[in-house]
């Protein structure tokens, strides 16, 4: 406690130089100011390569780096395109390669991986894919960084390469859309580089492009073809597959067929691609049909209103509904393909893709490994949409059930403008750019809920760590992921640490009111002072160093007794006393209690974090003696402190936290009024305590919020040690001052680099 000088005012006209060492490690650069540490946590997202990016200044970003990767992929492929002799549109291609990577934001998406997560985070997770076609050329280029195998099926034997048609440019498309998603289509870090995507071809005699004229599938035909359909289904789906990505060739749209129609002749079939009594139903993708430009054996335009029999089946089977997706196309202006069937009845289970033009890999012989074709089809627009799948179902790290991949790869589509028209394109365009984002605002999940749940936004979730506790939060979180989710339900993941605020130290003024402060032995008052202060500066090393800004009611008597009572309405109270013995005037003794509404050691918590408080018990003792001249001064206190915590999302527990500080001093007055003196001084500090941190990491697929619990120990890395030289010289009736501190390992941060400060001033009585 200090003691009220009565009779002397002050004039002090200093100016201050801060010397600051930055970098290092710890985080050096936080104090010195008058202002805390301008990071806020929630405000800006560390990206893949460290920097700190605002909302404003991330979606700048993301447009920059997604021009960026548009432009390296148009360049690589236009450089890299080798067409097929045979194809006759692919010399007029060189303005239309990339079209279709453009219209479902592929490049959005790479951007937002990349800032996210860098170039390789989508490798982590295994997928497998499957596909019922014609077979598969595994040694295409396009299929170097999958696994590919091959099944035949119904006596299916392997074909010579010419007649391989359709399978393997559909499944390179599919492989192509995960390649640009990604960003590793034009950045491929490492040539035995694999995607960690298992590529599975049931090849089946007769391939999925029918000839002649357009006919629909009679109830008879269907019924004979029930037990051999549902024997194929069921034998692919019993291979543990992701995706099964399908189109069998036309049938008749599914308005032909009524719901008891095919109970009645297609039961088997149906029951098989239910997947009844599968916990994770494969997901699948359905051509929507090729039928706009066909003619029915009558001579009259084919019926394409709505997706063929099997792609549209979910509109009649309620089984089928969740994981069943029809796709149709549309050509480079946006618009529905004139081939493509449309969405019709089935437009709640139905998306639109590009399936014009589209670049895919062929063969011609055996020779040409990386020859590329311009493909028109359906095939190609559900390739599209299974690649997108494949995307988020590795971004996600296969915590979405297939389900939900589904629903949201139908929430994000682009449903605006001519794509409102759910007649034709269903749910709307696929965006993967879109799909990729967090939908909504992200927010932080408690212990208690489900991601299906609002949870507190992760913009207003901080941890501000007060000096006391320095960098002991940050380090304990540095190495700790916390997943967010979306309005979806969907995970988003950020390092734990990007929340925090390290400590901002002592300020510039704290440090200044230390420097004007007098120095020296100072005798017990003859009667008793009063003094009442609104918003006092806090003049203390120790506890009382969180008061400041606070009122003050200061009182002292003659028999060495004083008290302080402080207040800062809705932020802190307390009371300090203290005591000097009469007949040892050299030994101070002080008690205190300290209670923090709104904080806790100075530290603050908002948002998902919840809201700290705390109540502080501390003892100090102090000595002043004389020696050969010098007057010397040890002041020492230790606190016992309480924390409170509230609605917090992310804390479970603190404990009780030990805390101390010290200061050291020795001053030399000489007989020509000059004067020299020396401190070291440690702010106040936690010695002990921890905090139990219960951290969202992921989610399970039925929508469960995964936890890590944390024991973080809230002692900081370092110790600040503060040594100050002052020298004072007598001037124009008044002295003239200069002093330098050195503070080792600022904000009690091992790794942060020493700090300077530089202070010179005047100062006169009168």
């Amino acid at each position: 406690m200090t003691r009220c000088q009565k009779g002397i005012a002050l004039l002090a006209l200093p100016l201050i130089l801060l010397l600051t060492a930055c970098g290092g490690g710890g985080g050096g650069g936080g104090g010195g100011g008058d202002s805390a540490s301008s990071s806020q946590p929630g405000g800006c997202f560390n990206t893949s390569d460290g920097e700190c990016l605002t909302n404003a200044q991330l979606g700048v970003e993301a447009r920059r780096l997604a021009e960026t990767v548009k432009a390296r992929y148009t360049s690589e492929v236009n450089s890299a395109w080798r067409y097929d002799p045979n194809c006759v549109d692919c010399l007029k291609a060189a303005n239309t390669l990339t079209w279709t990577a453009e219209a479902i934001n592929a490049h959005q998406a790479a951007a937002h991986l990349f800032l996210a997560h860098g170039p390789t985070d989508l490798l982590d997770e295994e997928i497998t894919i499957g596909f019922v076609d014609d077979g598969i050329f595994e040694k295409h280029d396009q299929f170097q960084y999958v696994s590919v195998t091959e099944e035949f099926l119904q006596g299916a034997g392997n074909q010579s390469l010419r007649e391989h048609g359709i399978g393997t440019p559909i499944a390179s498309t599919v492989v192509s859309t995960v390649l640009t998603a990604s960003g590793l289509y034009t950045d491929i870090p490492d040539p035995d580089l694999d995607l960690n995507v298992n590529v599975k071809m049931f090849a089946i005699p007769s391939g999925p492009l029918g000839s002649g004229p357009y006919r629909a599938t009679t109830l008879d035909q269907l019924s004979a073809a029930d037990s051999g359909d549902a024997g194929l289904y069921s034998q692919v789906l019993g291979r543990n597959l992701d995706i099964l990505n399908l189109y069998l060739g036309p049938s008749g749209v599914i308005e032909g067929y009524s719901e008891q129609d095919l109970r009645n002749n297609y039961s088997r079939t149906i029951a098989a691609l239910a997947q009844a009594g599968r916990s994770e139903k494969t997901i699948l993708v359905w051509a929507a049909g090729d039928a706009g430009n066909e003619t029915t054996v009558d001579g009259e335009k084919a019926n394409y209103s709505s997706p063929e029999l099997l792609s549209g089946l979910a509109a009649r089977a309620e089984e089928l509904q969740g994981h069943s997706v029809a796709v149709v196309s549309i050509g480079e202006n946006g618009q529905i393909s004139d081939f493509s069937n449309h969405c019709g009845i089935a437009a709640d289970f139905c998306i639109a893709a590009p399936g014009e033009l589209a670049v895919a890999a062929t063969t011609t012989n055996n020779d040409d490994k990386d020859l590329y074709n311009l493909f028109s089809g359906t095939s190609f627009a559900g390739a599209m949409a299974s690649g997108g799948l494949i995307t988020m179902k590795k971004l996600f790290r296969d915590q979405l059930s297939n389900e939900q991949l589904v629903s949201r790869l139908f929430a994000t589509a682009n449903d605006g403008g001519i794509y409102a028209n759910s007649a034709i394109y269903g749910h709307g365009l696929m965006d993967l750019g879109t799909a990729t984002n967090p939908w909504g605002t992200l927010g932080f999940m408690g212990t208690d809920q489900s991601t299906s749940g609002t949870g507190a936004p992760i913009t207003a979730a901080s941890l501000a760590a007060g000096p006391a506790l320095g960098d002991s939060l940050a380090e304990a979180l540095i190495s700790q992921e916390v997943a967010a989710f979306d309005a979806l339900g969907a995970p988003f993941w950020f390092q734990a640490s990007d929340f925090t605020v390290p400590a901002p130290g002592t300020t510039v003024a704290s440090r200044l009111q230390h420097f004007l402060q007098p120095v020296g032995l100072r005798p017990l008052p003859t009667a008793w002072q009063f003094n009442v202060q609104d918003t006092a500066p806090a003049l203390e090393t120790g506890h009382l160093s969180l008061t400041d800004g606070a009122s003050r009611f200061t009182m002292e008597g003659p028999q060495g007794i004083g008290a302080m009572v402080f207040q800062e309405p809705g932020e802190l109270e307390g009371l300090s006393l203290g005591w000097t013995p009469t007949g040892f005037s050299a030994l101070t003794l002080a008690a205190g209690y300290l209670k923090e509404w709104d904080s806790l050691l100075g530290s603050e918590a908002s948002g998902a974090f919840g809201h700290l408080s705390g109540e502080t018990f501390f003892l100090g003792a102090g000595l002043n003696t004389t020696a050969w001249g010098w007057q010397l001064g040890a002041e020492g206190e230790f606190g016992q402190v309480q924390a409170g915590l509230g609605q917090s999302q992310l804390i479970d527990a603190v404990s009780p936290l030990s805390t101390s500080a010290f200061h050291l001093r020795a001053s030399r007055p000489f007989p020509n009024g000059s004067a020299l003196s020396f401190s070291l001084h440690q702010p106040l500090r936690v010695e002990r305590g921890a905090a139990t941190l219960s951290l969202p990491t992921g989610r399970t697929r039925d929508g469960a919020v995964l936890r890590q619990v944390l024991s973080a120990p809230l002692v900081p890395s370092g110790r600040q040690l503060d040594v100050t030289a002052k020298a004072q010289l007598p001037w124009l009736g008044g002295d003239v001052s200069l002093g330098a501190t050195r503070s080792g390992q600022p904000q009690h941060q091992l790794r942060a680099d020493p700090e300077w400060t530089v202070f010179t001033g005047y100062r006169s009585t009168w």
